[in-house]
């Protein structure tokens, strides 16, 4: 049976008695967070709507390494994770697909490239470690191909019909090997920000559809940064930045008004509770800024979420997790339309539920109107 006439049975039957619901709140400070989950509530170490349960369909799996997520042309949203054993040892990338904005999912989906090669050998990975959707409705993820542990080449699939078919892997001759860490979409230009390992973070750019890439810059963030964030924000320009176990309690960052040709100096954003894997987005007028807060010293290891009217300075950090293990926290973030409604973001994460396995799990963030406080609030929706 096609896939896609799966997704909209299970869809229908969320529609039936007792399926998962959104929990209404009224919009604090600006902007709501919300799951489909009736059970959780924000602050709670569980906190989001499951899209890979790996403690109950796939014990002793861990899905976070990844993870991306985006919005296809046709309205479907994907999440892909990796599917592995311990923290990352062995696995293929996996996806789980919403065709009713975020409540219900088909999960554990193969991404078939990505499978084959683990299926050959398995010291040898394929990764999905970032994606976009283009102006013209291309879908493009970045797979890193691993040896063991080691990042060896980077490459990508695109796909035409909204992920239900996918192109042969294509190498990406870009002249470092490195960490698909962020990607950005700025009308017939595509962005990606490579981390290249203990080395400077590297943006390419796409104006083709995604058919070549070519360095446009070397960006002025100190090569102990790393875990590299981006996000395209107001009046076209790019923000981006990275981490630092030396400062935990700053987001390192710098800004381009020229569409990454050039960049502004590094600077340092306080933020209260720590970030660590930072990830950014920009949508509804304000930027949002989410990761782990922090990886040492009191509160560490939690999910958190910062809001900023600038993208500069950041608002007091929200506790969305309050687990406290560690590894988890790894992150994405897409923005996601739902029907004729305005656009909201949807938030990936990883989870432990034992050791340091992971489930993944997506929450909202629903803005709300420009004037309001930029220190956003949130309240379960």
């Amino acid at each position: 049976m096609n896939l896609r006439v799966v997704v909209a049975a299970l869809c229908l039957l969320a529609l039936l008695p007792g399926a998962a619901y959104a929990q209404e709140g009224e919009s604090i400070g600006g902007a709501v967070v919300y799951d489909y989950e009736p059970s959780t509530r924000l602050g709670d170490d569980i906190f989001g709507t499951l899209v890979a349960d790996m403690e109950n369909d796939h014990p002793g799996r861990c899905s976070h390494g990844g993870p991306v997520c985006l919005q296809y042309a046709d309205g479907v949203i994907a999440t892909f994770y990796a599917n592995t054993s311990d923290h990352n040892t062995d696995g293929w990338t996996e996806y789980a697909l919403s065709v009713d904005g975020g409540k219900t999912w088909d999960k554990y989906n193969k991404l078939g490239y990505s499978y084959e090669v683990y299926q050959s050998d398995p010291r040898e990975r394929a990764w999905v470690e970032e994606g976009l959707v283009t102006s013209k409705g291309t879908a493009v993820l970045f797979v890193t191909h691993f040896t063991d542990d080691k990042r060896t080449e980077n490459g990508l699939v695109k796909s035409y019909d909204h992920g239900a078919t996918w192109t042969a892997y294509e190498p990406l001759d870009l002249g470092v090997v490195g960490y698909p860490c962020a990607v950005a979409v700025s009308g017939d230009t595509n962005y990606l920000l490579l981390d290249s390992n203990a080395g400077p973070h590297v943006l390419f750019a796409s104006t083709d559809d995604g058919a070549t890439w070519q360095k446009r810059s070397t960006l002025p963030l100190d090569n102990d940064k790393w875990y590299g964030a981006m996000c395209l924000g107001a009046d076209g320009r790019l923000i981006a930045g990275a981490y630092t176990q030396k400062d935990e309690g700053h987001f390192h960052y710098c800004i381009s008004a020229d569409g990454g040709t050039t960049w502004s100096e590094q600077k340092a954003a306080v933020v209260d509770k720590a970030i660590r894997d930072p990830e950014l987005a920009y949508v509804g007028g304000r930027y949002y800024l989410h990761g782990r807060s922090g990886h040492h010293g009191s509160g560490a290891h939690r999910f958190v979420l910062y809001a900023s009217e600038n993208g500069e300075k950041w608002s007091e950090g929200i506790v969305i997790s309050g687990d406290t293990r560690s590894p988890d926290g790894y992150s994405h973030n897409c923005v996601v339309r739902k029907g004729d409604g305005p656009p909201e973001l949807m938030v990936l994460y990883s989870i432990i539920y034992e050791g340091r396995d992971t489930n993944e799990y997506v929450f909202f963030v629903r803005p709300g109107d420009e004037g309001n406080e930029s220190s956003v609030t949130a309240v379960e929706r």
